[in-house]
């Protein structure tokens, strides 16, 4: 196995030729147990959205060629249902579209707060009664023994939020989906590495974007292993330590861009452009 690798399971709303949201629900298929295979990964349908997996890549090139071939393949499915995808993370539905079975299940399994630890709990019911419904960009990050430290997997999701978490803020501003999903900090725990879930799907925006993604992580893979080996804390874990742990965490929650702005400029974190 490489160094690392870097997968993502990013969501996208689907739109009719007048611009209104339609479910994915038979109309995408695939589904987590049985995603449908295309050329670069997979597609499926997740709640209303339509779901993009890509296999793990190890060059921000593979990252930003299978992630567009996997949009390409999706925009085939549903245009032949005469629709289209954009990059929304939150998305008000017609409550007839959301009466299915599909419709109201959410998350397969629960996700964790790395700075608590404790599950981080949605309330659904909001989103039912609502009608509302979220989209991520949920990042998968895989290296070659993910059990080398007993910190490794926390590491790393900390190094997400400063390099990707932080910076990402400055784009999504104050995201409307962060009162349900998308906290800092947000993980699941993977056999092969962790599942990084505070993004939304905004780094689809342009290849640039994308490619913005892979080259973080290489970042937080090499600050990483440059210190955990040595049993010392890598410089973005000092930086969280310097703002104040939970301060950090409010700036990405409640997307205080201005500060995000500033504690990227003043440690030098790259913010990615949605305009090239």
């Amino acid at each position: 196995m490489p160094k690392f690798t870097v997968g993502h399971d990013a969501e996208l709303f689907l739109y009719d030729e007048n611009d209104n949201a339609i479910p994915s629900v038979g109309l995408v298929g695939g589904s987590k147990s049985c995603p449908r295979e295309v050329k670069g990964g997979a597609v499926q349908e997740d709640n209303v959205m339509a779901e993009l997996n890509i296999k793990p890549c190890t060059t921000s090139t593979l990252f930003v060629s299978r992630t567009n071939e996997v949009i390409d393949s999706l925009t085939s499915i549903i245009s032949k249902h005469g629709l289209h995808h954009k990059i929304m993370d939150f998305q008000k539905f017609e409550p007839k579209f959301l009466k299915s079975k599909q419709a109201k299940q959410f998350g397969c399994d629960p996700d964790y707060n790395i700075y608590t630890m404790q599950q981080n709990v949605i309330d659904t019911k909001i989103l039912h009664k609502s009608n509302v419904r979220t989209a991520g960009g949920h990042i998968h990050i895989g290296i070659k023994d993910p059990n080398f430290h007993p910190m490794a997997r926390a590491s790393l999701v900390k190094g997400c939020d400063v390099f990707i978490g932080l910076p990402l803020t400055i784009l999504e501003r104050e995201s409307l989906r962060k009162a349900f999903y998308g906290k800092a900090g947000s993980f699941r725990h993977k056999e092969y590495g962790i599942e990084y879930r505070t993004p939304s799907n905004i780094w689809l925006s342009n290849n640039d974007t994308m490619k913005w993604i892979f080259n973080q992580v290489r970042i937080i893979y090499n600050e990483m292993m440059s210190a955990l080996p040595q049993n010392e804390m890598p410089s973005y874990e000092r930086m969280i330590q310097d703002w104040g742990e939970n301060s950090f965490q409010e700036v990405i929650n409640k997307g205080y861009y201005d500060d995000a702005y500033d504690m990227c400029q003043n440690y030098n974190i790259e913010i990615p452009k949605l305009v090239v």
